[in-house]
């Protein structure tokens, strides 16, 4: 027969509430830790396996965090996804990994969501009005939701955890001009090559305040080999430029790759830098530097803001500002 919540009640001589407290809401601060310890063994001592759906009636909650993802083909979304299954695990609760396809899907592949969930974690959503629209069919207005990321085009409302890489890639840029570079490239895919992203819009005004002319590297097919490719053929085309910025790490490391296609070292030749912290960039030869965006970080400030959210609807909305790292490393710096 099932064990019950009554039944742990009993052998512990604690209310059945508290008993549902504990078990229910693990991270409610309402029960002293050591009562939580007694229950918690007791459980798994006892066999208890909780029912959702019961759970779901009494508590008025699914238990569910749903985290809305763009996709997870970056090392940098798996990062934020792999932080997000822990801290939302760690609390007793499930996470659901939505992958939206909101920048480079096609309307029709976009995913609309009609089932309802606690909470909702949303990584760099698009603008308000194509967010409304994507939701347009799904009751989810109600639903406590925190955004993070690090889109300058986003009207940054509500809850939200946001890094402004759009600096980070600016110090970049800076720190190779300060190096003795003249002609630095830039490599962004297709489609964020324009005003309003902040990438773009850090490397083209610096470039320009500096008096030097921006280079774009627009990429159509962001598969590495292509990306490989197209990085040869532009510098095959257009003579060896001294730096090159690419838009994100994956980029980076395909562009690493044409260079040494062509003979051309890193740093001795070009220096590069790439964005968003790719955790394996250190370990290439030489170690490759990024404007960095912490993931973990973003992702502990994120739940606690939707922890709050969800116990306090009513509470002011707040938005939290983190600081990028520049991660400069023997690749960005010129040897003398």
């Amino acid at each position: 027969m099932a064990v019950t919540i009554h039944d742990i009640a009993r052998e512990l001589d604690l209310s059945a509430m508290t008993v549902s407290r504990v078990l229910n809401r693990p991270e409610s601060s309402s029960i002293a830790p050591a009562t939580k310890e007694r229950v918690l063994k007791a459980a798994a001592s006892m066999g208890y396996r909780p029912n959702r759906h019961a759970k779901a009636l009494v508590t008025k909650r699914l238990n569910t965090v749903a985290l809305w993802i763009d996709h997870l083909h970056s090392s940098v979304y798996s990062q934020i996804a792999h932080a997000c299954r822990e801290e939302i695990q760690r609390a007793g609760l499930q996470l659901e990994i939505c992958e939206m396809d909101w920048h480079f899907g096609k309307p029709e592949s976009q995913r609309r969501f009609e089932w309802m969930v606690d909470g909702v974690i949303a990584v760099d959503p698009p603008e308000a009005s194509a967010l409304a629209a994507l939701m347009a069919n799904a009751p989810l207005d109600h639903i406590p939701r925190v955004n993070l990321g690090s889109a300058v085009s986003v009207a940054w409302e509500g809850d939200y955890v946001r890094v402004d890489l759009q600096l980070g890639a600016r110090v970049a840029i800076e720190h190779l001009l300060g190096q003795g570079c003249r002609r630095i490239a830039y490599v962004v895919p297709a489609g964020l090559d324009r005003s309003g992203v902040g990438n773009y819009d850090a490397y083209t005004d610096t470039m320009r305040a500096a008096g030097k002319v921006p280079e774009y590297i627009v990429l159509e097919d962001l598969s590495l080999p292509a990306v490989r490719d197209a990085a040869r053929r532009y510098v095959q085309g257009h003579g060896q430029p001294d730096g090159v910025f690419c838009h994100y790490d994956e980029l980076t490391i395909a562009v690493f790759r044409a260079l040494r296609d062509l003979n051309l070292r890193v740093p001795q030749d070009v220096l590069i830098v790439g964005c968003e912290g790719n955790e394996f960039m250190e370990y290439f030869d030489p170690p490759l530097s990024t404007v960095a965006m912490p993931a973990r970080e973003l992702v502990r400030i994120a739940w606690e803001l939707l922890q709050n959210r969800m116990e306090h609807p009513e509470a002011e909305p707040k938005g939290v500002l983190v600081p990028h790292q520049f991660h400069l490393r023997q690749s960005a710096i010129a040897p003398r």
